[in-house]
């Protein structure tokens, strides 16, 4: 009789704690303005996903960055601008997962932190507040973006990895060539040629590849920077035996090298074959251990748990073998409290969903008027087209580019 309600017990506990699997962070509102996102149907991705920018909860920063992201492809650009300034600033806030969030992490679900992302997807809400910045010819607040995109990495040392107790690394500048670029051109804008070539220097150290792209931005009459954002970002799954640690993918060697990127206006060719326009890699990013941050709480915690449900069954089995109802009790207790660590163990899974694989920047020089551009990216099966209007220049007011934003998706 005895040791079937024990074992009755060890069953309940164990449908219980089986309930315990996975928080899904991600509301069915904010769900559906991906998808609507992933389809091509901006305009109505941004208006899904406006009410949850309003939360003050542990998303607010991840919904902004989709909300920003939904709006600029909308064409929405006040709307992504102040999106993408509300993340800057709780990204950059000095306490913001102190205190009981950070307890709460430590002990129940890391998902109740408030998210401010990987590195990677950091440096890149940086870019696109910098981008924002632009489109509406505010080249110093463009040149703030653009610098804090720039943050030092780290290169965590073998004892970090293993112990959460130590905190080991090596300060590495940032890669971001993206950033530097948006630097170097920010500081050329406001009559700073010494800053812009240093940043551009920069930028053609990275990758040297990029040299006429730098070249042909410094040019007379250059009036036009075209952005296109092409095909789809890292994804974040979970990984290990509780969902205790989580991977991004796929790798940049999965899915194959990026192709070059074809733009026209009104029919006219801008952009060259042999010229290479794409600045950044998000795929690439999410694989290097600098542009992520260190975790090791979660597969503590899930060891310690693994260690304690084993423990507790041996104790359960033996009281249950001895005829004694306490000591079996004890074990099943213990079984409780090791599956609940191992449960709580599982890895916060929220990322930035609508950041692209790559960023191109065509620089043109256009007349004043209408324009037509037509953007095609090899290996993508859809084109995109914009109707732009550039203004003539007016020496009064200091320089002033038309910026251009496209989204192919696939």
């Amino acid at each position: 009789m005895m040791t079937s309600r024990i074992v009755g017990l060890v069953l309940l506990a164990g449908l219980l704690l089986g309930g315990l699997g996975g928080c899904n962070q991600t509301s069915k509102q904010a769900a559906n303005a991906v998808t609507l996102y992933n389809i091509g149907e901006y305009p109505q991705s941004a208006a899904a996903m406006k009410p949850e920018t309003e939360k003050k909860d542990e998303n607010f920063v991840l919904n902004n960055c989709r909300y920003g992201s939904a709006a600029l492809a909308a064409g929405q650009n006040a709307e992504a601008e102040n999106a993408f300034m509300a993340a800057y600033e709780v990204i950059n806030g000095v306490n913001t997962n102190n205190g009981g969030r950070t307890l709460g992490a430590t002990l129940v679900f890391e998902g109740v932190k408030v998210w401010k992302g990987e590195p990677f997807e950091r440096a890149m809400a940086h870019y696109y507040l910098g981008l924002a910045f632009l489109q509406k010819g505010d080249y110093e607040n463009a040149r703030s973006a653009f610098q804090n995109s720039l943050f030092k990495l780290r290169e965590y040392a073998k004892e970090s990895k293993e112990s959460k107790d130590k905190d080991v690394y090596k300060p590495f500048e940032s890669n971001f060539a993206l950033g530097y670029f948006g630097l170097g051109f920010s500081y050329l804008r406001l009559g700073k040629p010494d800053q812009a070539e240093a940043c551009f220097k920069q930028t053609v150290s990275l990758d040297p590849r990029l040299a006429p792209l730098v070249h042909d931005v410094q040019q007379p009459g250059v009036n036009t920077l075209i952005f296109v954002d092409a095909f789809s970002g890292p994804k974040r799954a979970a990984k290990g035996w509780y969902n205790e640690e989580s991977a991004f993918g796929p790798t940049p060697a999965e899915v194959g090298p990026l192709g070059p990127v074809n733009v026209t206006a009104d029919g006219q060719a801008i952009t060259k074959e042999t010229q290479r326009y794409n600045l950044v890699d998000t795929l690439a990013m999410a694989q290097d251990q600098k542009w992520q941050d260190i975790d090791t709480i979660r597969k503590t915690k899930a060891v310690i748990g693994t260690g304690a449900m084993a423990a507790g069954a041996g104790v359960a089995g033996y009281g249950a073998s001895r005829g004694d109802a306490g000591m079996a009790l004890a074990g099943v207790g213990v079984m409780a409290l090791g599956a609940a660590l191992a449960a709580s163990s599982q890895a916060d899974l929220r990322y930035w969903e609508m950041l692209p694989r790559t960023t191109y920047v065509i620089p043109a020089a256009l007349a004043p008027g209408e324009h037509e551009i037509h953007v095609m990216v090899a290996g993508a099966g859809q084109t995109a087209a914009a109707k732009v209007v550039v203004n003539a220049p007016d020496p009064a007011k200091g320089p002033s580019d038309t910026v251009v934003y496209v989204r192919i998706l696939r």
